[in-house]
């Protein structure tokens, strides 16, 4: 087995233990007491991009409920987002352009590019990653107020149908099984980009 086969599968199982302590926590500590851990981690989880969000906000959703869930999520995604693009803005490509790859920043450009009815859509549904998004937003001449005034509108429905997917599949299946459901989608989100980093180093010559 390769030393890096085997730091992914130490990695993964750090992660898994480290989510099963996080899964007990939330459901033992009170709502008061938790919530504001839980949007520390949404705003962690939109910082540092490759962490797959959305099952995050979906496991929250379910322990919370919707009308808990909703504006801790919007809270945390407003925050992390507002941060990652004003670093962006400040420090510039070159720490970025490790963690986002040249067909990412091509792909995610042409978005930018005069369509702000488009960006706003991507940010007001849940179907693609915006983290890096906001990341090239700030590296580019979009307006920090037109990218505040897109990200901040459009997250009002991205967290609102987050929150209310979460909370009806603890509805329908119970809060513990589906904190265990989503956890697992979460943990094979991580284990799988970890594995795409590094097959995507560049193995020595």
């Amino acid at each position: 087995m390769r030393q890096g086969t085997k730091q992914l599968l130490v990695l993964a199982a750090v992660i898994l233990l480290v989510m099963t302590a996080g899964a007990l926590l939330l459901q033992r500590v009170p709502v008061t007491a938790s919530a504001p851990l839980f949007v520390l981690i949404v705003i962690v989880e939109v910082v540092i991009a490759p962490i797959p969000g959305g099952a995050i906000g979906y496991l929250g959703a379910a322990r919370f409920g919707f009308w808990t869930a909703w504006p801790l999520l919007y809270i945390g995604n407003i925050i992390g987002t507002t941060l990652v693009f004003l670093l962006a803005r400040r420090l510039g490509t070159p720490i970025f352009e490790a963690n986002v790859s040249p067909r990412t920043r091509s792909r995610y450009n042409e978005i930018l590019k005069g369509h702000p009815l488009l960006l706003w859509a991507v940010y007001s549904v849940p179907l693609i990653p915006v983290d890096v998004l906001s990341v090239l937003a700030g590296l580019s001449a979009l307006s920090a107020k037109r990218f505040f005034l897109i990200a901040w509108t459009g997250y009002i429905l991205y967290t609102a149908i987050v929150a209310y997917v979460g909370s009806f599949l603890a509805e329908f299946i119970g809060v513990t099984e589906a904190m265990s459901v989503l956890g697992a989608v979460l943990l094979v989100g991580l284990i799988v980009w970890l594995w795409k980093q590094h097959g995507a180093k560049p193995r020595p010559t």
